[in-house]
């Protein structure tokens, strides 16, 4: 549910949030030759909350408006497959084997924006910064052929965004979209080994620009 309030003709305040509630039971059977030899395992996942949201937008002209926006953001947590064991090497085992189910990731995300609107121009632009904790991360689980998720307890990411579009004469449209990115790590994860992956403070999320 979100609800907005016209404070005046120019000053307009949204609230709003979303309720969840999640469960899930699963059954694992894992037999072979590399396999666990599990039989009808149950790993149930579970999960409540709420997620809130909060914006305020200002109309400095009918062409310009700047907003402010607050928001909750979450991700459901699980269970990892049971390791190949017939395969993993006795430091692997030790280092993976204890990754059985990781938690919720919840974040904060905090913007700041603009956006002007000429009829012939349009710019989007936004400031953030997003604060991520128990981040969901995946890796090879070594020896093992396997892949393990688990919880990186604190990272961050922040940048700025713009988008410009113009149309200078009728049937002509330009657009430009730019942004700049810093996505980190806060600290390392609760296992030390799997720092050898490259999840330490200070070096950049997986799958993010430089």
């Amino acid at each position: 549910a979100e609800a907005t309030y016209d404070v005046s003709d120019r000053l307009h305040l949204t609230a709003g949030g979303r309720y969840y509630d999640y469960s899930e039971d699963r059954t694992a059977t894992q037999v072979g030759l590399f396999a666990a030899g599990i039989v009808d395992v149950q790993d149930p996942t579970s999960a409540d909350g709420f997620s809130p949201r909060f914006m305020a937008a200002y109309d400095v002209s009918e062409e310009v408006t700047v907003n402010a926006q607050v928001s909750h953001g979450f991700r459901l947590g699980g269970v990892n497959d049971p390791l190949n064991t017939g395969l993993c090497s006795a430091d692997d085992l030790a280092t993976f084997g204890g990754f059985q189910d990781y938690d919720d990731e919840t974040l904060w995300n905090y913007e700041v924006g603009v956006k002007v609107n000429t009829g012939k121009l349009q710019l989007n632009a936004a400031a953030f910064y997003t604060d991520m904790k128990n981040l969901q991360v995946t890796v090879d689980a070594g020896s093992c052929s396997s892949r393990v998720s688990f919880n990186v307890p604190e990272a961050h990411s922040m940048g700025i965004e713009a988008e410009l579009k113009a149309r200078p004469v009728e049937g002509l449209d330009i657009s430009i979209a730019a942004s700049l990115l810093e996505s980190e790590f806060d600290t390392a994860s609760d296992n030390p080994a799997i720092t050898n992956a490259g999840i330490s403070p200070g070096n950049r999320l997986a799958s993010t620009p430089e």
